[in-house]
């Protein structure tokens, strides 16, 4: 019962890590796309769970099977999404070494919290140790689903193939530069290690979450930007609008000090019943009108 249980934690904590690999394409893919995604990870969970029973059946619970269950179970999981949501691989890699990043960190975590609960952590203590990854997963969930639907980098960084792969991989360096010196550490007896582990992560996070919003700002800066010659843009063509009609407005001004004094030309010219002036002032009048 005990390797089932830690067998079931295992995967659960990979379709943790499935669901906010998903997410920063969540906006990318239709429902449609969504249901095919999540109905292929969850048919793969079925042989994954009886993979890592079988695991642990074989070599019980130990530090190797922690590593087994969690250095290449993941793979299949990620080959599904790049597969279900296609023409997107260096954000799939960018997205995969964040991803691991937090896994790395959620499982440092835990491992100083039963460090500091039980001065080291043996092989028995291990499933203790998956739930406590998923209980640490579930009480930051609101802001790492924040931070991982707003993970990927800007516009470029899905237009520029080579500008991409260098951001692409980056997470990923950083992610075997943290796992690759303790692939053959068995436990970390002394608190301090487990601390420095789990700085690490915390540490590319940080830079991370910086460098983000410095381009968030430097995006918004140059929206306002934008806004700002765009209005520009419009205050001038009012501009050119307001003294066109002002324009306009003093030459009705002219046309109706015009048409008063021609109506006022007229009526004396009616009363005086001088038709020749009057005939002779109407045919200027339409001359005027054709010279315009």
């Amino acid at each position: 019962m005990l390797n089932f249980s830690f067998a079931f934690l295992a995967t659960i904590i990979h379709i943790a890590g499935a669901y906010f690999r998903y997410l920063p394409f969540a906006e990318a893919i239709d429902h449609k796309g969504t249901v095919k995604l999540w109905r292929a990870l969850l048919l793969w969970s079925i042989p994954g769970l009886l993979i890592n029973f079988l695991v642990v059946h074989t070599l019980e619970i130990n530090m190797a099977t922690l590593k087994l269950s969690f250095f290449f179970s993941w793979l299949p999981y990620s080959l599904i999404t790049i597969l279900n949501i296609p023409n997107r691989l260096p954000q799939h890699v960018f997205v995969f070494g964040i991803q691991a990043l937090f896994a790395f960190m959620l499982h440092a975590l835990s491992g100083v919290i039963l460090t500091l609960l039980y001065q080291t952590v043996t092989p028995h203590l291990l499933p203790l140790h998956l739930t406590l990854w998923i209980i640490l997963f579930l009480l930051i969930f609101p802001w790492s689903k924040q931070f991982f639907s707003g993970l990927l980098p800007n516009e470029q960084f899905i237009t520029d193939t080579k500008y991409s792969w260098y951001i692409a991989v980056l997470p990923v360096l950083f992610y075997l530069g943290t796992i690759i010196p303790i692939t053959n550490v068995t436990f970390l007896p002394d608190i301090t290690d487990r601390l420095a582990r789990l700085s690490i992560p915390l540490f590319f996070f940080l830079i991370y979450s910086l460098v983000k919003y410095s381009s968030h700002e430097e995006e918004h800066h140059h929206r306002l930007q934008m806004l700002n010659k765009h209005f520009r843009r419009q205050l001038d063509t009012l501009k050119e609008q307001t003294k066109l009609m002002q324009e306009n407005e003093k030459a009705m001004s002219v046309l109706r000090h015009d048409l008063r004094h021609s109506y006022r030309l007229i009526y004396a010219l009616l009363e005086k019943e001088d038709y020749e002036s009057l005939q002779a002032h109407i045919d200027g009048q339409k001359k005027k009108l054709e010279q315009q």
